[in-house]
C-alpha cells in the first residue's frame, strides 16, 4: 500500500486528534483562559472534519445525526468554558444551564443514532447508570438546587446514551467504553465544582474531566461512523 493510502491518513487523523485533545486538556486544566479558549474547540473541529469527509459512505440521516452530535457538543464546550472561568455565580448558573441543554441535544442525537442501529435501553443497563448519577443529583440538590430542572433531564439523557452504547452490537468494546467515559467525565464535573477544595486535586480532576470527555467523543463518533458504514 502506498504510504499516503487510507491507513496512513487514519493514523495521521488519530495522532492529530490525540495531540489536540492533549493540548486542550492541559490548557483547560491549567489555563490561562486565552490558551484554553484557543485549544478547546480544536478536537471537536477535527471530529467535524472527520464526519464531513465520510459523508458519501453514510446515509443522509446518519450524517445529519453525527453532524448534530458534533455541533451541539462544540457549542456545549464553549458554554462550559465560559462557565469555568466566570466569577459571577448567576452567570455561571446561566452558562451551566445552557451548556446542559445543548449537551442534552447531543446525547439525544447519540441515542437516536444508536436506536437506528438496533440498540435498546434495557433496565439492566439503565439502572446502574441512573444510580451512579444519583450522587451528582444529590450534590446539585445541596449546592445549586435551582439547576436540577435542567441538569436532572440532562443526566437522564446521558444515562440513556450510555446504556444504548453498551447495547450496540458492534463496534465493541469501543462504544461501551465511550459511554462510560462520558458518564464518568460529567459526574466528575459537579464533584470537582462543589466537593474538592485543594487546588492540586481540582486541577487533576479537571484533567480527568477533559481527557475522558475527548476520549469518549472520539470513541463514540468513530464507532457510530463505522456502524453506519457496515
Amino acid at each position: 500500500m502506498s504510504p499516503v493510502g487510507p491507513r496512513w491518513w487514519r493514523a495521521l487523523g488519530v495522532a492529530s486528534y490525540a495531540t489536540a485533545a492533549a493540548a486542550a486538556t492541559f490548557y483547560g486544566a491549567t489555563g490561562p483562559r486565552r490558551a484554553a479558549a484557543m485549544t478547546k474547540p480544536v478536537p471537536l473541529a477535527l471530529l467535524g472534519g472527520y464526519v464531513a469527509a465520510g459523508y458519501r459512505r453514510r446515509t443522509p440521516l446518519d450524517t445529519a445525526l453525527l453532524t448534530a452530535i458534533v455541533a451541539a457538543s462544540a457549542a456545549g464546550d464553549r458554554l462550559m468554558l465560559l462557565e469555568e472561568f466566570e466569577t459571577d455565580q448567576d452567570a455561571k448558573d446561566r452558562y451551566l444551564r445552557w451548556g446542559a441543554s445543548v449537551f442534552g441535544a447531543a446525547q439525544l442525537s447519540y441515542a437516536a443514532a444508536m436506536l437506528r442501529a438496533g440498540a435498546r435501553p434495557t433496565a439492566r443497563l439503565l439502572a446502574p447508570r441512573l444510580a451512579i448519577l444519583t450522587e451528582s443529583a444529590v450534590v446539585m440538590a445541596v449546592h445549586r438546587p435551582r439547576l436540577l430542572t435542567v441538569l436532572g433531564p440532562y443526566g437522564q439523557s446521558l444515562a440513556l446514551m450510555s446504556a444504548l452504547a453498551a447495547d450496540v452490537k458492534n463496534p465493541q468494546p469501543r462504544m461501551r467504553i465511550g459511554g462510560w467515559l462520558f458518564l464518568a467525565s460529567d459526574l466528575t464535573i459537579l464533584n470537582r465544582r462543589h466537593l474538592i477544595t485543594d487546588q492540586r486535586v481540582r486541577t487533576a480532576a479537571e484533567v480527568w474531566v477533559l481527557a475522558t470527555y475527548f476520549a469518549a467523543q472520539a470513541l463514540l463518533v468513530s464507532g457510530l461512523d463505522k456502524l453506519s458504514r457496515d
